[in-house]
């Protein structure tokens, strides 16, 4: 219980009530079957549901009648955004690997066992993606398709080249890395993906592209509109505020 754990898990929630008891169940279990030791981390971003009430009634479960490590809950005061919960829980993460996961377990948590290798090969951050020739992708909306193409063409454009899918919401990190890029993190809404990997790139981490498999989930917190303007202006904060890197 004590020991320094390998692997930590972040979930970042808001308004998750629905379906946060479905995703640490899946990530509870599928941890307590590994050689390592691990870690999860909730962060709940100012829900205005019973996502925390969940998470502690989970937690308790786990522990009683499992015999499960209890997690770690995390609140902001108000709603910040993802990008703010995810660095949140990256500085206090104590594992060796720093694994973020979207709260619907779109990529499902068995995938980290295609990333974990990567770290024994040097890399520093690894990532999932739904762009390489071998990933496993089911059918995304038509919108989601369309933002992600213009997206993508933007970011090689301003931002980071080279990288086929930067919005997967799966990423893992080495524990330096993970500190370096949360505690420089200033993007703190959907643009923050990308301002990691360009941390990175100026640090020189080591980044590696891993093909997932990935299913879409009704219920996301993206709107079409609204949040594509913003990760467009935040392609250019991050340009302006990392100028000096």
């Amino acid at each position: 219980m004590n020991k320094k754990p390998s692997v930590s898990v972040i979930v970042p929630a808001y308004n998750e009530q629905g379906r946060i008891a479905d995703t640490l169940y899946r990530i509870k279990d599928y941890l307590a079957e590994q050689d390592y030791e691990s870690e999860i981390i909730v962060v709940d971003d100012g829900s205005h549901d019973l996502t925390t009430e969940v998470v502690k009634f989970i937690d308790i479960y786990g522990k009683d009648i499992k015999d499960q490590n209890e997690g770690q809950l995390m609140e902001n005061v108000k709603n910040v955004g993802k990008g703010f919960s995810i660095a949140r829980g990256m500085i206090k993460a104590k594992g060796d690997i720093v694994l973020f996961s979207d709260a619907d377990l779109s990529t499902p948590i068995e995938e980290v066992e295609k990333l974990i290798p990567y770290f024994e090969k040097g890399y520093d951050v690894v990532i999932g993606s739904r762009k390489m020739e071998n990933s496993d992708v089911e059918e995304k909306p038509w919108y989601r398709d369309i933002m992600s193409v213009a997206f993508n063409t933007a970011v090689q454009v301003i931002s980071v080249k080279g990288i086929k899918d930067t919005q997967c919401g799966f990423k893992a990190y080495s524990r330096e890395a993970a500190q370096q890029i949360a505690l420089l993190q200033r993007v703190y809404g959907f643009g923050f993906d990308v301002e990691h990997l360009y941390i990175a790139r100026k640090h020189d981490f080591k980044i590696k592209e891993v093909a997932v498999k990935w299913v879409h989930m009704e219920g996301s917190k993206v709107s079409p509109i609204k949040d594509s303007i913003h990760m467009f202006l935040d392609l250019l904060k991050i340009r302006w505020i990392h100028r000096t890197l």
